[in-house]
C-alpha cells in the first residue's frame, strides 16, 4: 500500500483537528480514506479525482454527479470526504471561515479541566443532558478554555466583560446554526462559573441570544405497513444484524429515544411481569412499558445469539473488549437507504419511528393520553406535536367565515 498516501492523509487529520475540526468526524472521514486504499489495492497509490468518485460509486453506491445540497446525511460526508482530497488547501480555508474562533485543544492549564469536569457533571445530573450533548459541550468548551488562555487569561477568576465580548465579535459572521447553539453552551457555562462564585459578575447577559427563525417542522412519519417492511427487511445472519434488529424493533414498537434503547440495563427487564421499567434519559422520569412476547423473544435471541458474555449491567454492549456500554447507534439509515417507501424525503433516523408510532396511533383513534403515557411525553408536548399531522381530525374543526 502507498506510505505516501497514507501519510497524507494522517496529516490530513492531525491538521484538522488542530485547527478545531471535530475528532470523531475526521476519524469518520479516514476510514473512508482508508477503505479507498484497499480498494485500489496499489503499492504506488496517488490520488485522483476520477479514480475515487469511481470508488465512491462501487462501494457506496454513490454518483457523485448526481449530489446536490438536499443529498442525504451519509453521501454529504462521502463528498466532503473527496473535496478535502480534491483540494485540501481551499478546503482548510473554508473550514476556517466556518468555524468559531479557535485554537489548538488543551493548551491551557490542567487545573481547569477540574472546573470543566464538575460543570460537565452538573448538566448530567442537574440538567439531565444526555451523553452526546456533553460530549459537545466539552469539546467546544476545550476551544473557549484554551482561546481564554491564548488571550492571557491565567484564571478563570479573571475572565472579563471585555474578552467574552471579542470572542463575540470573532464569533459573529460564522454559521447562524453552530453559532446558536455555542453561544448557549457558553452562555449555560458562564452563568454556571456565576453560580459557582468563580466569576464575580454574572456574564452570561454579554451572550446574545439567536432565536431561530425556522418554521417548526411537522413531523414525518413512517406509515404502520412501511415500518413492517422495515422490520421485515432487516437480515438476521450475524451478530451486528441480530442486534440492529433488536433495537430497531423496540424503537418502533415501544416509541422509545435511542438515548432511552441504550440505557436498558438487564434488571430492568422484568420478565415475571412482562414490562420495561425505562428511566428517560430526557426528564429522569420512569416509564412503564409492555414486554410483548416479539419484543422479548427479540431480546433473548440477541442475548443467545449477539451479546458478549460479559459482566456489564447493560443490555446493549459493543463487541470487543471491555465489552463498554454502547453510546451511539449510527446503523439505522443503512437498513431505512433499502425499503420502498412512498415518500423517500422523509427525515431519516430512529427517532423517526417514535414520530411514527405515536402518528399512527393518532391515526388509529388512540387517545392522546394513552400515546403521551407511551411515549413518556406530557399531554402538552404531545399535543402540541402530533396534532398538527391529524388532518382527519382537524378537517372535523372547519369554521364558516362570516362575510
Amino acid at each position: 500500500m502507498s506510505t505516501l498516501f497514507k501519510t497524507q492523509i494522517r496529516n490530513i487529520r492531525k491538521e484538522a483537528i488542530e485547527l478545531g475540526y471535530n475528532k470523531s468526524t475526521m476519524n469518520g472521514y479516514l476510514n473512508i480514506w482508508n477503505s479507498f486504499v484497499k480498494w485500489k489495492n496499489s503499492e504506488d497509490l496517488v490520488y485522483n479525482e476520477l479514480e475515487y468518485s469511481k470508488f465512491l460509486l462501487d462501494c457506496y453506491h454513490f454518483d457523485v454527479t448526481s449530489y446536490n445540497d438536499k443529498s442525504k446525511s451519509r453521501y454529504q460526508e462521502l463528498m466532503r470526504s473527496k473535496r478535502i482530497l480534491d483540494d485540501w488547501d481551499n478546503y482548510k480555508n473554508y473550514m476556517i471561515k466556518r468555524i468559531l474562533p479557535r485554537s489548538l485543544y488543551n493548551e491551557y492549564p490542567s487545573d481547569w479541566n477540574i472546573t470543566l469536569n464538575k460543570y460537565l457533571d452538573y448538566c448530567k445530573n442537574i440538567q439531565y443532558n444526555s451523553f452526546n450533548t456533553i460530549k459537545i459541550k466539552q469539546n467546544y468548551l476545550k476551544c473557549v478554555l484554551s482561546y481564554l488562555y491564548q488571550n492571557n487569561i491565567l484564571e478563570l477568576k479573571s475572565i472579563t466583560k471585555n474578552i467574552v465580548v471579542n470572542f463575540i465579535n470573532e464569533s459573529i459572521d460564522k454559521g447562524n446554526i453552530s453559532k446558536r447553539r455555542f453561544f448557549y453552551i457558553l452562555r449555560n457555562f458562564l452563568k454556571y462559573l456565576f453560580i459557582e462564585d468563580i466569576l464575580e459578575n454574572d456574564l452570561s447577559i454579554y451572550i446574545p441570544t439567536i432565536k431561530n427563525g425556522r418554521r417548526k417542522k411537522i413531523p414525518t412519519y413512517l406509515k404502520h405497513e412501511e415500518v413492517e417492511n422495515l422490520l421485515e427487511s432487516i437480515p438476521k445472519n450475524t451478530k451486528v444484524e441480530i442486534r440492529d434488529y433488536t433495537i430497531i424493533l423496540i424503537a418502533a414498537r415501544l416509541g422509545l429515544r435511542i438515548s432511552d434503547i441504550l440505557n436498558i440495563k438487564l434488571k430492568d427487564i422484568d420478565w415475571q411481569n412482562h414490562k420495561l421499567n425505562i428511566t428517560q434519559t430526557k426528564n429522569k422520569n420512569l416509564n412503564i412499558l409492555p414486554l410483548t412476547n416479539e419484543i422479548g423473544w427479540a431480546i433473548i435471541d440477541y442475548i443467545k445469539k449477539s451479546r458478549p458474555k460479559c459482566n456489564n449491567e447493560y443490555l446493549f454492549v459493543k463487541f470487543k473488549y471491555p465489552f463498554d456500554k454502547i453510546n451511539q447507534f449510527n446503523q439505522f439509515n443503512k437498513y431505512f437507504d433499502k425499503i420502498v417507501i412512498e415518500n423517500k424525503t422523509n427525515k431519516k433516523g430512529i427517532h423517526n419511528l417514535r414520530h411514527s408510532l405515536a402518528t399512527n396511533m393518532l391515526n388509529h383513534d388512540i387517545p392522546l393520553s394513552i400515546i403521551s403515557s407511551t411515549l413518556g411525553d406530557t399531554l402538552e408536548t404531545t399535543s402540541n406535536t402530533y396534532l398538527k399531522v391529524d388532518i382527519k381530525n382537524l378537517s372535523k374543526c372547519n369554521l364558516e367565515v362570516d362575510e
